[in-house]
């Protein structure tokens, strides 16, 4: 059987950030009972449909704020998908949670139902920084988190930092990083911020109100950040992520090998191995296509042959599965030998040396087949 995964987008906030460009909403908590029960309805005539030989072993309920829904409505989800579909004994159950919004007991619960991945949404530990973000919460909270999370039980705990946010130092990051290493999490995910056409944010870069910092200084945070984690012990098994052995994301693993995984929520974003697919971006939508018993796909795209080549080079840029020694054949001779120095070759794969994984787009962008 074929590995998959399972991604749910839950598109509920208690209060929407500034910098965020996924479909969520805000204040409208009221309405979550409705759209569990439409979720399950879109499980369910997935599953009437479903005809692969897929066996799943990844759920990940992201958003939004997916902790927002109670334990009870997270086991009625989690319940349906088990039914449905083929499942390995020990799934990985991933929920993102943002600090300062349950209590040990409502992780205690959602343990007990299943969850045994917690990805915590710090994004960093400096006031002025989580105040710039808009976000809600304070440092006291983010170690309340982690420490109510490991109480409930939950195994593997992730922690989500950002970088590039405007007026942060390398030392600050650095700082940052010292202290979410020293609570020993599992992994840890670092990402670039970047200003997203249509947020807030991206309305304060333009107008110059908000600097971001200079690319050099963008470049040394992520070299040195990815430096200090793999020193402190972290496998770097793709750009922006790092775990202790055997604590890699199983989802994310899917992703970057291209297996195929199923989405439901409004907005969410599914793959079958050929075509892509994308839900509507509304909730009103999102409720209206279901209560008719049809499926709330808005379009999906067929990957073409060429597709297909550029994904697996981008992606195995990305990670330290490299690139498949079938696709060489494929690839530009003088292109590789250009970047000879910087790749090595393990297991009948060429890959990117970690220390250079900063240039993994420019790189990918001579290998791929335009």
């Amino acid at each position: 059987m074929t590995p998959a995964g399972i991604y749910i987008h839950i598109p509920f906030c208690r209060q929407i950030c500034n910098y965020c460009d996924y479909f969520t909403t805000e204040k409208r908590e009221k309405e979550i009972p409705h759209f569990v029960a439409m979720l399950l309805q879109e499980i369910e005539l997935t599953a009437s449909e479903f005809n692969h030989n897929w066996q799943f072993d990844s759920i990940y309920l992201g958003g939004g704020s997916p902790a927002q829904l109670s334990p009870i409505e997270l086991e009625g989800i989690i319940h349906k998908l088990k039914k449905q579909f083929s499942h390995s004994n020990n799934m990985e159950i991933t929920l993102e949670i943002n600090p300062g919004e349950n209590s040990l007991e409502e992780l205690q619960s959602c343990r007990e139902i299943g969850v045994n991945r917690a990805s915590l949404g710090f994004q960093t530990l400096d006031s002025k920084l989580l105040k710039l973000l808009t976000r809600t919460h304070i440092l006291d909270d983010c170690i309340a988190l982690y420490e109510n999370a490991r109480d409930a039980g939950i195994e593997n705990i992730s922690i989500d930092m950002l970088y590039n946010i405007p007026g942060q130092t390398v030392k600050g990051w650095l700082n940052d990083l010292e202290t979410v290493v020293e609570m020993q999490p599992d992994h840890i995910a670092m990402y670039s911020l970047t200003a997203e056409e249509g947020t807030p944010f991206y309305t304060d870069i333009q107008n110059g109100n908000l600097p971001l910092p200079e690319n050099p200084i963008e470049c040394e945070m992520f070299i040195q950040g990815s430096r200090y984690l793999r020193d402190c012990g972290f496998n770097q098994y793709e750009i922006s992520h790092f775990a202790n052995k055997g604590m890699e994301c199983l989802q994310n693993i899917h992703y970057w090998k291209r297996d195929p995984y199923l989405a439901f929520g409004p907005s969410a974003h599914g793959f079958d191995g050929e075509k892509r697919y994308w839900n509507v971006a509304s909730l009103e939508k999102y409720s209206e296509i279901l209560s008719q018993n049809n499926l709330p796909i808005q379009d999906s795209e067929i990957l073409s042959s060429e597709d297909i080549l550029n994904e697996i080079v981008i992606n195995g840029l990305r990670t330290n599965l490299g690139i498949p020694t079938s696709c060489f054949d494929n690839l530009g001779d003088i292109s590789i030998q250009k970047w000879e120095n910087y790749l090595e070759r393990e297991n009948g794969s060429l890959v990117l040396k970690p220390e250079y994984f900063h240039l993994a787009d420019e790189i990918a962008a001579d290998l791929m087949i335009w």
